[in-house]
């Protein structure tokens, strides 16, 4: 099996970082491979924002475990049984901020940048969880505020979350659903 096929196949959502700081090296890299994610009409309308702040990250944990708390109790428990940390401990959060223009298309080409960023994490060594939930920290006015903090651009909206840090326990990758596949 070639090295793309295999981390495809071996890549699984990690839930459990340790506190190791990535390498500045190896952080570079993985945004470099979303910055080169295709894009419809190569229009690149995203942003790669990179939370690599502890403190910060701690932070932006207890307010999106405190904002779960009053939208969604059952994630919160699920949360808490996992030990309280809705980003999981991560070492860095990548934030994709997209220009909703077209619609179905800035939201397609920003799971391709996600994609591109998990799959370059785990061939890596480094754990990664695609994070929609922190779209909490971006609804209302106190979302908008850190909008402006994260420097999105006039007009972008979140488009989705990675969580990246070295494991602190592995799991096998899931089983592929072959029953999705139809062939004609």
């Amino acid at each position: 099996m070639n090295e793309t096929l295999k981390t495809i196949a071996e890549r699984y959502t990690c839930r459990a970082f340790t506190d190791t700081p990535l390498k500045k090296e190896d952080l570079e890299a993985i945004v470099l491979a979303g910055a080169q994610a295709p894009t419809a009409a190569n229009s690149q309308r995203f942003r790669i924002i990179v939370i690599n702040d502890k403190e910060h990250l701690d932070s932006l944990n207890t307010k999106l475990v405190a904002m779960m708390e009053e939208t969604n109790p059952m994630m919160t428990e699920r949360i808490k049984e996992r030990g309280g940390k809705a980003l999981y401990n991560c070492a860095a959060m990548i934030v994709l901020a997209i220009e909703p223009v077209g619609a179905w298309s800035a939201e397609l080409d920003g799971g391709i940048v996600i994609e591109n960023m998990a799959l370059a994490a785990h061939s890596l060594g480094i754990g990664n969880c695609i994070h929609a939930m922190c779209r909490l920290l971006f609804e209302g006015d106190e979302g908008k505020a850190f909008m402006q903090e994260l420097q999105f651009p006039e007009g972008y909206v979140f488009g989705c979350g990675l969580l990246l840090g070295y494991a602190a326990e592995t799991k096998s990758p899931h089983e592929p659903a072959l029953d999705k596949i139809i062939w004609v």
